[in-house]
């Protein structure tokens, strides 16, 4: 079985197996790190494009999340 990503105007295959694969971060290591880096005030790969997560700065926390300059995603 494979599944359909889509990233942008492209789109790739990949296979179920591939998914599985124990090497590598998981979702949780992925945007722990982000979480981490935003939280000192810097700018964290986004997760989904691998573009940069600026930090947004809240009135009421010291970093509300981040927002990606390439495609937008928004962490928060």
């Amino acid at each position: 079985m494979s599944t359909l990503l889509t990233r942008g105007m492209g789109a790739r295959r990949v296979r179920e197996a591939d998914c599985r694969r124990p090497d590598g971060p998981t979702l949780d290591d992925v945007l722990s790190r982000a979480w981490e880096v935003l939280r000192a005030g810097l700018p964290a790969t986004c997760p989904a494009c691998g573009g940069e997560l600026a930090p947004r700065p809240s009135a009421t926390a010291a970093n509300a999340g981040g927002r990606c300059i390439a495609c937008g995603t928004t962490l928060s």
